[in-house]
C-alpha cells in the first residue's frame, strides 16, 4: 500500500508543480522535443509528412524552434526527414487525440497542434507515462521486496533523481518514455520465466520494437531478458538450448518487434528512400574517444555529481551479486555497455539538459540494485545505519528536487555549467547576471568541443 501512495503522490506532486508554474502555458515544442513530436500535427492536422512545410509557419505563430537543423531535404526522394525517432509521438498520441477534440469543440481555440490544448496535452502524456512505468516498476519490485523497501526505491527514483526533472520541468523528451519501456522489459522477463506464458514473450518483442523506434540504444537493456539469471558458460549454454525450444514463440515475438519497427523504417522508407536509415546527419558515435569520465564526474553534465542517488544505485550492484548471483551478470553488463555506449556519443553531453539525461532510461534497471542496497542497509537492523541511509537518501532528493527547481528558473545552466560556477551558484535562488559570462566560461573550453562535434562528421 506504501508503494502505491509513493506512485500517486508523485503523481499528485508533478500535476500541482505544473499548474502552479507561472509559465505553465509556455510552449514546450523546442527544439529535440518539437523534432519528437513534429510528426503528429504533420500526419493528422496539416497532411503533410513528407515535406512538414506548415513548420516554418508555425514557428513563426508560436515559436517552435526553427527546424534548419532537424528536418532536412532528400534529394533522392524529393521529401524532407525529421532526424528524431518516431516512438515518442506514438506515446503522446493519445493526448494529442484529446487536444484535437478540445480544440475543435471549444471557443477560442483552433486545431493547429501548437495551443494551449495541445501544450497541456503535452506536459499530461509526460506525466501519465511516468506515472505508469512507476507502477510497473512497483509489480516488478514487489517479487524481490517488501512494500515498504519497494516504496523507498520509488521515492528514490521518482524524486531523487532527474526523471523527476524530465517529468515535471523538460517534457517532451524521449527518456521518460524509454523509463516505462524498460520498466515493462523488467516486468514481464521476470514473469515469462517464472510463468513460461507466450504472451508474456510477445510482449518483450513489441516492447523491443518500441525501444527501437524511440531512442534506440535503448535495446541494450534487452541483453538482460537474453541473460536473465545466467551467470555461468553452463548456464548461457541451457539459455540458448531453453530458447531453441521456444523457435515458433520467439518466432512470433520477432514479428511483433517488426511490425512496431516497421513504423519508423516506412517513414524512412517514404521520406529517405532506405529501409533502414542513419538520421543524425551531424552527430554520431566516438567509441575510440568516449567521455566516461566526463559524463559520470564532471561539473558540466556529471550523473553522479547531479544525480548522486545514481551511486546508491550502483553500490547496490555489489549487493545484488552477494543475494542474486545469476542475476547480477546480466545487470552488471547492462550498465558497463550502456555508459560506454551513452558517453561515447560526439555531443556526450547530449545538448541543453539537467544531469546526464542519456541516463534516465536507465533508472528502472537501477530500481533492482538501488532496492538490494536498501534492503541490506534494513537488514542490518542497526538503527544508526537505516537513520544514516534515510538522512543520506533525504539529502539526495532535496538536493535534485532545488537543483531541478535552480535549473527551471536558469539559474543553474543548462549546457554550460562549470565547478566554479555550480559553487557560486550554489543553494541560490537568485543570481548576479553580470557574472554569469565570466563563471560559465572559466574552466572548459565549450566553442572548441561544439566545433569539434561538427568538424568530425
Amino acid at each position: 500500500m506504501k508503494s502505491k501512495l509513493v506512485v500517486f503522490l508523485f503523481t499528485f506532486i508533478s500535476i500541482y508543480i505544473f499548474f502552479n508554474r507561472e509559465d505553465w502555458k509556455q510552449n514546450i515544442y523546442e527544439y529535440d522535443v518539437d523534432g519528437y513530436y513534429t510528426y503528429l500535427p504533420a500526419l493528422f492536422l496539416y497532411h503533410d509528412l513528407g515535406k512538414m512545410g506548415f513548420h516554418h509557419q508555425a514557428h513563426i505563430d508560436f515559436g517552435v524552434t526553427e527546424d534548419t537543423y532537424y528536418i532536412y531535404d532528400q534529394p533522392l526522394t524529393g521529401r524532407r526527414t525529421n532526424m528524431y525517432a518516431i516512438g515518442t509521438s506514438l506515446f503522446e498520441l493519445p493526448f494529442f487525440l484529446v487536444a484535437w477534440a478540445w480544440s475543435d469543440h471549444v471557443d477560442g481555440y483552433n486545431p493547429d497542434g501548437y495551443s494551449t490544448p495541445f501544450q497541456i496535452a503535452g506536459h499530461f502524456s509526460n506525466i501519465f507515462w511516468v506515472m505508469l512505468g512507476l507502477f510497473v516498476l512497483r509489480r516488478f519490485l514487489k517479487a524481490y521486496f517488501t512494500d515498504t523497501v519497494t516504496a523507498l526505491v520509488l521515492v528514490c527514483i521518482a524524486l531523487g533523481t532527474n526523471l523527476y526533472t524530465y517529468t515535471i520541468f523538460s517534457a517532451g523528451m524521449s527518456h521518460p518514455y524509454v523509463f516505462f519501456i524498460l520498466a515493462c522489459m523488467l516486468y514481464y522477463t521476470q514473469r515469462w520465466y517464472a510463468q513460461g506464458k507466450p504472451a508474456q514473450l510477445y510482449m518483450l518483442g513489441m516492447l523491443a520494437g518500441l525501444a527501437v523506434i524511440t531512442r534506440p540504444i535503448a535495446i541494450i537493456a534487452f541483453l538482460i531478458p537474453l541473460l536473465w539469471e545466467v551467470n555461468s558458460v553452463q548456464l548461457l549454454r541451457l539459455r540458448f538450448a531453453f530458447l531453441a525450444k521456444q523457435g515458433k514463440n520467439i518466432a512470433i515475438a520477432a514479428l511483433f518487434f517488426l511490425a512496431v519497427a516497421m513504423i519508423q523504417m516506412s517513414y524512412w522508407k517514404y521520406t529517405a528512400g532506405h529501409w533502414v536509415f542513419f538520421s543524425y546527419q551531424h552527430d554520431g558515435f566516438t567509441f575510440l574517444r568516449p567521455k566516461i569520465w566526463d559524463g559520470l564526474f564532471s561539473y558540466r553534465k556529471g550523473w553522479f555529481v547531479y544525480t548522486p542517488m545514481a551511486l546508491l544505485g550502483m553500490a547496490g550492484l555489489f549487493f545484488l551479486w552477494k543475494k542474486h548471483k545469476t542475476l547480477a551478470p546480466a545487470f552488471i553488463l547492462y550498465f558497463m555497455i550502456i555508459i560506454y555506449v551513452v558517453f561515447s556519443w560526439r555531443n556526450w553531453w547530449y545538448g541543453g539538459g539537467f544531469s546526464a539525461r542519456g541516463m534516465i532510461d536507465s533508472l528502472s534497471v537501477m530500481a533492482l540494485p538501488l532496492g538490494m542496497f536498501i534492503e541490506w542497509i534494513i537488514s542490518l537492523k542497526r538503527k544508526l545505519a537505516t537513520t544514516a541511509m534515510l538522512v543520506v537518501c533525504t539529502a539526495f532528493i532535496t538536493l535534485n528536487m532545488f537543483q531541478s527547481y535552480q535549473y527551471a528558473l536558469w539559474i543553474l545552466h543548462c549546457e554550460r555549467m562549470t565547478k566554479t560556477f555550480y559553487w557560486k551558484i550554489f543553494g541560490k535562488t537568485k543570481i548576479n547576471n553580470a557574472e554569469v559570462d565570466r563563471y560559465l566560461m572559466s574552466e572548459h573550453d565549450y566553442n572548441e568541443e561544439v566545433k569539434d562535434r561538427f568538424d568530425n562528421k
